[in-house]
């Protein structure tokens, strides 16, 4: 069958991919244009291929027309380089000694002399006086120079001899006493919100601020916000993936606002950040390509998507957790003198979904539908779990999803399980969910004991544990490796079971692993089991007075609620004896 020009299949699902011309390539901030086409019919596919590579000619065209960098990306670059040579002379003077007057006088001539050699060579339009600057701050802007035309490195250049001037000037001023000159020319006067690095969108009029801010002096923001992250973990304040998700948040920010001191961001930059990431798709970072990707790129091309095939930006939710992530990086800012206020307070935030309403719960239709699939039904190898067949096999892809539903625990606790937390006392079998390392638990609360439904021992649980201790195994599922910032044995699960319900075709929005742990507590709940026996076998605090006086709930009390978990699903067929 003939392929599609600019798309490709993956997983059964096609993208459009074109490559951006290399002179396009600083001034759109990527080297490809890569968007799902969200649908796996060729016919549609073909269509909507179509439609955006339309946009993306008209994209091209209407960068062509303007192939020049504005004053806003050179004034980013200008003022990088003007803060960074008064930085360096200023912190040779705060370790050095006391200067002669000689000494002082030669250097005062000696920049007096570098000013007016930067203005004749401004007057002759001599350019490469300023080629060696210039590319030296590009390559620390990490802009490499064959992304810039010809008449884009003359602009550089020039802006270049252009802040010499002033900065040759300043230099002169300081050795003359006076260390309050201010810059005269206009890249460098222009306000820092409005100076976003090359790569990045220039901004509007609206953007503009009456304050006239200043570059701060101090390391940057990438630097900074590592050695926060490294000291939250060492400090146990922040977990692996706590820290991870903040890194990504960092460079997000970076990404909008430049890398810069963070003392020299302001509200406007957190505004702005809020403003970005509002536009940006909920899938967002989730593929290789997008994670190169500037956000100004994958915002144009989410909108070129059809309305019908766009998928929705992020919530609020997932704003407010990066504007918590940059706040705490800016409130150990503040008393160390950093930053002059923490520009990320204040900000409100929609309210969210209920928790009632955040997730779905599996209804008997959806489980009969899911586990009438080819894991549980039969398959055809394991390597082709998604071909239905005669092979069943009885690994964590088979079991975690039963006993989350007939237990209502989270996917990470039944992960970690070891074959000596699988126990019986007086009759009852139950899984004793413990904080002994390796294990961990999310709080104190999730210390409990679970019964072991008996549709999971008609099915084969307590076999399968049998099995895996006559081999002197450790764990329940030896197959699960660690994965992930937090080392997480359900990483690789998690992505598993998702890609399985999308090429299976029962893959629907707020139906997840998560949702099982709904359905067996609303099970319990509609069964009439008590709030304080549900928390108790969930791992949640019980709320108000009632917590102080119920301090726990018997074993057969537990297994009275878990034994109410019943749904409309045959399983007969998976039944391996009783016990």
């Amino acid at each position: 069958m003939a392929s599609i020009g600019n798309v490709v299949q993956r997983r059964g699902i096609f993208h459009f991919r074109r490559v951006v011309p290399t002179d396009l390539r600083i001034r759109i901030g990527r080297c490809e244009l890569v968007r799902t086409l969200a649908t796996g019919d060729r016919r549609d596919a073909k269509m909507r291929a179509s439609q955006l590579y339309l946009v993306s000619e008209r994209l091209f065209i209407a960068v062509r027309r303007d192939p020049m960098l504005t004053d806003a990306q050179l004034a980013g670059l200008v003022q990088a380089f003007f803060a960074h040579v008064l930085e360096e002379e200023n912190r040779r003077r705060l370790s050095g000694s006391y200067l002669t007057e000689e000494v002082r006088e030669a250097r005062r001539d000696y920049w007096d002399a570098v000013a007016a050699k930067s203005k004749d060579s401004l007057a002759c339009n001599r350019l490469e006086d300023a080629s060696w600057v210039a590319e030296a701050m590009l390559r620390k802007q990490h802009l490499p120079r064959s992304s810039l035309n010809q008449g884009e490195i003359a602009q550089v250049k020039q802006a270049m001899l252009r802040a010499g001037v002033d900065l040759a000037e300043a230099l002169k001023a300081r050795y003359d006493g006076d260390f309050n000159y201010d810059p005269r020319d206009k890249l460098l006067k222009l306000k820092l919100a409005e100076a976003p690095q090359l790569g990045g969108p220039a901004a509007t009029p609206a953007a503009a601020t009456t304050v006239q801010q200043t570059v701060a002096p101090g390391p940057l923001m990438s630097d900074v916000g590592k050695a926060f992250r490294e000291r939250q973990v060492a400090t146990k304040s922040w977990d692996l993936q706590t820290s991870a998700q903040a890194s990504a948040t960092y460079r997000l920010f970076i990404d909008v606002c430049g890398d810069k001191p963070i003392g020299s961001y302001s509200r406007q930059d957190a505004g702005r950040f809020r403003e970005q990431i509002e536009r940006l798709p909920n899938n967002y970072g989730r593929s290789a390509a997008s994670k190169t990707l500037p956000v100004i790129a994958i915002i144009a091309a989410h909108a070129a998507v059809p309305v019908a095939a766009r998928s929705a930006v992020i919530s609020q939710k997932t704003v407010k957790r990066h504007f918590s992530a940059l706040s705490a990086l800016w409130a150990q800012a503040v008393p160390k003198g950093e930053a002059a206020e923490n520009i990320f307070k204040g900000f409100s935030f929609a309210g969210g979904k209920s928790p009632v309403d955040q997730r779905q719960m599996w209804d008997g239709e959806a489980l009969a539908e899911l586990f009438g699939t080819p894991v549980w039904k039969g398959c055809k190898s394991a390597a082709r779990r998604t071909t239905p067949g005669t092979y069943v096999l009885r690994d964590a892809r088979f079991w975690l999803p039963l006993i989350a539903l007939f237990s209502g625990m989270r996917e990470e606790e039944i992960c970690q399980l070891q074959l000596e937390d699988i126990r019986e006392e007086v009759g009852i079998w139950f899984m004793d969910v413990s904080g002994r390392p390796p294990r961990k638990l999310k709080n104190s609360a999730a210390v409990r004991r679970v019964p072991i439904h008996p549709e999971l021992i008609r099915i084969g649980f307590l076999a399968y544990v049998d099995a895996k201790r006559s081999k002197e195994m450790s764990r329940v599922f030896p197959d699960l490796k660690p994965g992930g910032a937090d080392g997480r044995l359900g990483h690789g699960f998690a992505k598993w079971f998702s890609r399985y319900r999308q090429e299976v075709g029962i893959f629907r929005p707020g139906l997840d692993f998560h949702s099982f742990r709904h359905t067996a507590t609303t099970l319990m709940h509609q069964a009439g089991i008590e709030h304080a026996v549900l928390d108790h076998l969930t791992g949640h605090v019980t709320p108000g007075e009632t917590s102080r006086y119920t301090k726990g709930s018997i074993l057969p009390q537990l297994a009275r609620a878990i034994e109410s978990i019943r749904i409309n699903v045959d399983f007969s067929a998976l039944y391996v004896g009783s016990r």
